[in-house]
């Protein structure tokens, strides 16, 4: 049950942060680019997405719980409401919280393409197992992904990534 309590609490907050941001692409330009796509397009198309699928998973974990309590006596019914009374956020839930905080205090004085290969690296390293840990399989992952990341938004889309005070 505790591991549903976080996953709930993970869900809850995507979805804020989902909502957060497709509000906030109103402010990105709204020109065209050939082909009919502009900048909003692709944060739009991953939040609503991320929603989507926070909507599936609550669908699944709904079903799964009706189908459950039909097998699960009175008595264990009983015992199971006093952990959805307390929440039970787990450790690595905190540091992801605390990373994606820092992430984005950060942004403004060192820029986009630091700020994320440091947070995909820390996030990448702190959520493996500590048998599997890597810091070079981090920050190889997180290399590329924020190339991958630089060059949709800048190349594909158009949208200028803000660069830190420390870059310009």
């Amino acid at each position: 049950m505790k591991d549903r309590a976080a996953e709930c609490w993970v869900l809850g907050m995507t979805s804020v942060g989902a909502l957060f941001f497709i509000n906030q692409v109103k402010d990105v330009s709204s020109r065209r680019l050939p082909g009919g796509l502009g900048p909003r397009t692709f944060p739009l198309i991953v939040f609503w997405a991320v929603l989507l699928l926070n909507a599936w998973f609550v669908g699944s974990m709904m079903y799964d719980k009706a189908k459950a309590a039909k097998r699960m006596s009175t008595r264990e019914s009983e015992m199971n409401v006093a952990w959805r009374m307390v929440p039970y956020i787990p450790g690595q839930t905190w540091g992801m919280i605390f990373i994606s905080f820092l992430f984005v205090f950060l942004w403004q004085y060192l820029g986009f393409c630091l700020v994320s290969l440091l947070y995909i690296a820390g996030g990448s390293w702190f959520l493996t197992p500590l048998r599997k840990r890597s810091i070079v399989r981090s920050l190889v992952f997180a290399g590329i992904f924020t190339l991958v990341m630089y060059i949709s938004f800048v190349k594909v889309f158009g949208i200028p990534l803000p660069q830190g005070i420390f870059q310009k």
